[in-house]
């Protein structure tokens, strides 16, 4: 049967559900934070109430903030780190990762992933550890946690701050620890992509009370929570939360165990239907200390048959799209993206492995997987792509 690339009838013809979901619970959430007539973070509106809730599922302490990317430029500062210093940031995630660094005057330096988990290698991380270097970045990517155990073992050697990137996981875990309880600092986003979305948002959990108080402070012009005197106690900026923004995600962490459920079922329905059309070796599986898996997106292979005749990832993306599946390709490694390209001490470090990973990689969202027919109609497709060698290639050269 001919490609929907090429015209040909797609897999899938019924839209996706859409993400974020827009029901009863999300509307009555914003109602009643703007009922309560309390619209900003002040120290007793919604955005306090999450800020609790989010206490304790992590044991740490809380500051909700704007976004993911400023949740990390303010662990930055609430640690101490900026002008002159390095931190090791895997090549192989979204560019605020680095580009939280790089606001606060520090270099980022890109260390390339462990092949099998997309995660940082701690083995090329210490061997780029400098003088200069103050701190970590480990990312949980797509869902699947780093390594956690051997970033905080490298961490205590060289005496390194560990700041946790989990924008793409809320309740991972690596050998039995949760991301977001062993570190220094974690940071969480609320972006309308993220698994608890509020259309924007993020958070910054920190171990260390006074570390956090600081960065309360720094999230709010530098003056304590609720205060509307002229005290401010430092340079500061405005990264307060949105109560609004916080009543969608206290929404979305009601039905949160009841989703991850549902996605990790139809991720393994996704594996089986793989195996039986042999095409197994297509779907990344978790590493076997990453004993729960948050499913972002579901990370596929491209099989060799396809590789080593010039197909690209950004090929099969679009096959799949036009079949009825929405799909695109893994981040290209930061450093090699525009803002990076002409800044000599990063865009030159070999990460030769999240190149590959980005040109052989396509990433499916998360909300697919809560869709009972897409396991089997996800398999469909790719064994219709992947037969389609000669049409991929002829298609590529238009």
């Amino acid at each position: 049967m001919p490609l929907a690339l090429l015209g040909g009838p797609p897999t899938r013809t019924r839209p996706f559900a859409p993400w974020p979901s827009v029901n009863t619970a999300t509307r009555k959430a914003l109602i009643a934070a703007h009922d309560s007539g309390m619209w900003w973070q002040n120290g007793d509106s919604t955005a306090e109430e999450l800020e609790v809730w989010l206490e304790a599922e992590f044991g740490r302490r809380v500051i909700a903030v704007s976004s993911g990317t400023a949740a990390l430029e303010l662990a930055l500062a609430s640690l101490g780190i900026g002008h002159g210093d390095e931190v090791l940031v895997p090549a192989c995630t979204f560019v605020s990762s680095a580009a939280a660094v790089s606001a606060r005057g520090a270099l980022p330096i890109p260390v390339d992933i462990d092949p099998a988990t997309f995660t940082l290698d701690t083995g090329i991380a210490e061997a780029a550890i400098t003088s200069r270097t103050r701190a970590i970045i480990p990312v949980h990517l797509a869902g699947h946690p780093a390594d956690l155990t051997a970033i905080t073992a490298l961490a205590r050697r060289h005496h390194l701050a560990v700041i946790e990137d989990a924008a793409q996981a809320v309740a991972a875990s690596w050998d039995g620890t949760r991301v977001g309880t062993a570190t220094d600092a974690t940071v969480l986003s609320f972006q309308a992509a993220k698994l608890l979305p509020g259309g924007d948002g993020g958070a910054l959990l920190l171990r260390d009370e006074q570390t956090a108080r600081r960065a309360e402070r720094l999230a709010n012009c530098g003056r304590p929570r609720g205060s509307s005197a002229y005290d401010h106690e430092l340079l500061g900026t405005n990264a307060r939360i949105s109560v609004f923004t916080a009543a969608l995600v206290l929404a979305h962490t009601r039905t949160y165990e009841h989703m991850w459920r549902a996605r990790d079922g139809q991720w393994h329905a996704l594996a089986q239907a793989l195996v039986d059309r042999g095409h197994g070796g297509l779907l990344t599986q978790p590493h076997p200390k990453a004993t729960r898996h948050d499913h972002y997106a579901v990370l596929l292979r491209l099989p060799v048959s396809l590789t080593e005749r010039g197909v690209r990832a950004s090929t099969v993306a679009a096959a799949l799209t036009a079949e009825g599946i929405p799909a695109r390709t893994l981040f290209p490694p930061w450093q090699s993206t525009p803002a990076y390209r002409d800044e000599p001490q990063v865009s030159v470090v070999p990460t030769s492995r999240a190149f590959e990973a980005a040109a052989t990689t396509v990433t499916l969202p998360h909300q697919l997987l809560l869709d009972p027919y897409f396991p089997a109609q996800t398999a469909s497709a790719l064994s219709k792509i992947i037969v389609a060698v000669d049409d991929l290639i002829a298609w590529q050269q238009i």
